[in-house]
């Protein structure tokens, strides 16, 4: 009997098992076939929810199985982010989560929990989330810019109110640098999330509110609300009408937030790729892009370096804004 027909094991099934420690290794999980989590902040429906659902297809491979989208929802989506932060780095844990929670939430919450630059791992940004200047039925017809805005407000002290879709949210702190910008003093009323904040506003309770452009798209699709504009550097595919507050002679207001993908430090290189490049091709998908548009987010892509960049430099930016404003930190979880 020769050597070969002696081995109990064959060569097909040596190269299998050789494959198999190769993919344990190195953290590829693909070869184990389980089902991986693309974890959200927020519920169901919402902006981040939505683009999660429309990309997670094409992370299976990446990600080493069939992808769901799990809702962790609840404290303004940092559980979300502290149950990733504490998951095995190539345990097929993802996290998908508005940038602020990167840049601002540091400056905004005395315990926040996680440290954005040490323990979670940028893998792309997926897109633009500008911050829009909406006026409800309280607010004149004739005023349709934002110096028709300013002087409406000068004229009456009781107008100078802004709505906002919570306390230390983006929204809040524009609306504190549009009011410093335009020389007003204004008093922002914070709402549980941009929702309640957009009803009270088409209902005429709320003469204008700050809140990311998603929130008001359908009420003014209705013509209940009027976007008079946009934070981003320009402007927003989902209001293409509508101009830049840059274009109005705000020049300082350029404010975007975004939705970003994370894994947990510690992941392996080429995993952070292989995510990286499944993103790069989801958001040249024509389905994904209607999605996006459908729900106000303008695609931008930027890959692991340059997100992690853009990170840091609005972290450093946006603690000289909060602390302009002279706003306490929360303590709230």
């Amino acid at each position: 009997m020769t050597a070969r027909s002696s081995d109990p094991i064959s060569q097909p099934r040596r190269q299998w098992l050789a494959a198999c420690i190769v993919a344990l290794a190195t953290g590829d999980t693909r070869a184990q076939g389980r089902t991986a989590r693309l974890v959200v902040g927020f519920g169901p429906g919402g902006t981040s929810d939505v683009a999660a659902r429309a990309v997670s297809g094409s992370l299976r491979e990446a990600m080493g199985g069939e992808v769901i989208v799990e809702n962790r929802s609840g404290a303004g989506g940092r559980l979300a982010v502290e149950h990733v932060r504490s998951a095995a780095p190539e345990g097929g844990v993802a996290l998908l989560v508005p940038d602020a929670m990167m840049f601002l939430y540091p400056h905004v919450y005395r315990s926040l929990g996680y440290d954005p630059e040490r323990d979670l791992v940028p893998v792309a940004r997926l897109a633009n989330l500008a911050i829009a200047l909406y006026v409800g039925p309280m607010v004149p017809a004739t005023v349709v810019s934002v110096a028709d805005f300013v002087a409406w407000v000068r004229a009456d002290s009781r107008r100078a109110v802004f709505g906002t879709s919570a306390a230390g949210a983006t929204p809040h702190f524009v609306g504190e640098m549009f009011a410093r910008a335009a020389g007003l003093t204004m008093t922002p009323v914070h709402y549980r999330g941009g929702a309640p904040g957009v009803q009270d506003l088409a209902g005429g309770q709320l003469p204008a509110m700050f809140g990311a452009v998603p929130d008001g798209t359908v009420m003014q699709s209705a013509g209940r609300v009027r976007a008079l504009a946009t934070t981003g550097p320009r402007r927003s595919a989902a209001t293409p009408d509508v101009p830049t507050f840059a274009e109005q002679k705000f020049g300082d207001l350029v404010v975007e937030d975004g939705l970003g993908v994370y894994l947990p430090a510690g992941a392996a290189r080429p995993t952070v790729e292989r995510m990286a490049l499944a993103l790069h091709r989801a958001l040249d998908s024509a389905e994904v892009r209607r999605v996006f548009a459908s729900v106000g987010l303008d695609k931008d892509y930027e890959g692991p370096e340059a997100f992690a960049q853009r990170l840091r430099t609005e972290r450093a930016r946006w603690a000289g804004i909060v602390r302009s404003t002279g706003f306490k930190a929360l303590d709230e979880r």
